[in-house]
């Protein structure tokens, strides 16, 4: 009997450590908003829709260099539909914003410094992991923490709901969408290195949707600044 309290009791022990440690490690990832200077992100999002009369694909793949404050932005990505493709580079530095698009010309236009961002930005992403960290299963890596979830829950569908412009129309949410979660804190310094989000609906009305989300981030303040090539600026309209 002493020996099976013993047992239960050591359970306790490694659970309520296991707990503690993951509130540690999320305050710690949430803590390196506050020296974020610079970053960079690789990022790509896909989304199929299967239904009675049509079948349709759509993709967005790109990187982005971004640094805080001054805020400066450099941006590349391409976009995929079933039909076509086309790709965007773009920067923003100060007042000034040059965005090209394909083999077009460069185009300038004077711009807010408050209208330089990137989004989702890392900010947004600390603030999912804020949210939805509670709800997530916590374990361990040879070099990274790992939160991550099965299933559906409300709060994480909320939450990535604004940041990654997901809505879903004509499914009921608790029985129709099944969701997979996976973000990767470095160990080293606890910056998020990753987020991973699938998420599928379907019902036999309205069809069947599948969203793949996924955000690398590399690079953080090792970007000492981001300036527009002499040669965009000459060739812009």
């Amino acid at each position: 009997m002493k020996r099976l309290v013993l047992l239960l009791l050591f359970t306790i022990i490694i659970l309520s450590a296991c707990s503690e440690n993951k509130e540690d490690i999320v305050e710690k990832a949430l803590q390196t908003e506050d020296t974020l200077e610079s970053y960079a992100t690789d990022y790509g999002i896909a989304i199929n829709v299967e239904t009675e009369f049509r079948n349709e694909s759509s993709s967005v793949q790109g990187n982005a260099t971004i640094v805080e404050n001054p805020a400066a932005l450099h941006q590349v990505f391409t976009s995929t539909t079933s039909n076509n493709e086309s790709s965007v580079e773009g920067y923003m530095v100060k007042e000034d914003s040059y965005i090209k698009e394909g083999d077009s010309e460069w185009i300038y236009q004077q711009i807010e410094p408050d209208a330089i961002q990137f989004e989702p930005s890392y900010h947004d992403i600390l603030s999912i992991i804020e949210q939805v960290h509670e709800n997530t299963e916590f374990t361990e890596q040879d070099s990274t923490y790992q939160l991550s979830f099965e299933g559906f829950n409300r709060q994480i569908y909320d939450a990535l709901s604004s940041p990654f412009s997901v809505e879903l129309t004509g499914f009921e949410l608790d029985d129709d969408v099944e969701q997979k979660l996976v973000i990767l804190i470095n160990k080293d310094d606890h910056t998020i290195q990753s987020l991973q989000y699938d998420i599928v609906a379907e019902n036999s009305d309205t069809g069947k949707v599948t969203m793949d989300i996924h955000m690398d981030y590399n690079n953080f303040n090792e970007v000492e600044e981001i300036t527009i090539p002499e040669e965009v600026k000459d060739s812009a309209s």
